[in-house]
């Protein structure tokens, strides 16, 4: 019988896309190998620059993965919840990290060594199909973030960043209008003013940093291409 914690362990790894199929006997593998820290709200898991020297996956609260510009702009590049990795792709390349990761939330990660996390991959041919097609994927969505920010219009853009966050936290989104403007590329200005739009069309309703989306139909019809943010 397996220990209680490697089985939680295991469902929370289980939640990512690139490991939901794998056999008990490979994930229980790579479960053993973990180990959890905890984190304060506004704590950083990592920096821009670090080594990359740990693999980190969510195992509770919620993460901003983000950019820091040499104009002193900081971009959102990803919100992690539970079962998501953390820049795990700097595993595979001798490179210092290029994102920053910071709590928003009270969290816990699981945690192994780069080395561990990668060994166990090339180990098992099926969690390397799997890992080759997340990174297709994560290329995908890259392209179409692009797409976004060169095409698209403000109000659209914010549209999909909603559309990405309603499809992982459900209705109640709470994020700012600033952080809607860091995910997006636009001013916080411009953020609230599509977001007073939005509420006066009935779409959603806004707090001091809270988002609820009433509407969920309308916005999946007006997202269009919601893989914003991958």
């Amino acid at each position: 019988m397996r220990d209680k914690n490697i089985l939680h362990r295991m469902e929370t790894i289980r939640l990512h896309p690139a490991y939901k199929s794998l056999p008990d006997e490979i994930l229980s593998k790579l479960a053993k190998k973990f180990h959890i820290i905890h984190f304060a709200k506004g704590e950083y898991i990592f920096h821009q620059d670090d080594p990359s020297d740990n693999m980190y996956i969510i195992e509770s609260g919620r993460v901003i993965v983000e950019k820091n510009a040499s104009s002193g702009k900081t971009f959102t590049f990803v919100v992690a919840v539970r079962g998501v990795t953390l820049n795990a792709v700097t595993c595979f390349k001798k490179s210092p990290r290029f994102l920053s990761a910071r709590a928003v939330e009270k969290t816990t990660i699981l945690t192994t060594s780069c080395h561990d996390f990668s060994s166990w991959v090339i180990e098992h041919p099926e969690v390397t199909v799997e890992t080759i097609n997340i990174l297709g994927t994560l290329l995908d969505g890259a392209y179409n973030r692009i797409i976004d920010l060169i095409d698209e219009s403000a109000e659209q853009r914010i549209l999909n960043a909603l559309m990405m966050l309603f499809s992982r936290l459900g209705k109640n989104l709470p994020f700012t209008n600033m952080e809607l403007a860091d995910m997006t590329g636009t001013s916080r200005e411009t953020a609230a003013r599509v977001i007073s739009r939005l509420q006066s069309a009935n779409l959603l309703s806004k707090s001091r940093s809270q988002i609820e989306i009433t509407d969920p139909d309308k916005l999946i019809e007006l997202a269009g291409n919601h893989v914003f943010l991958v």
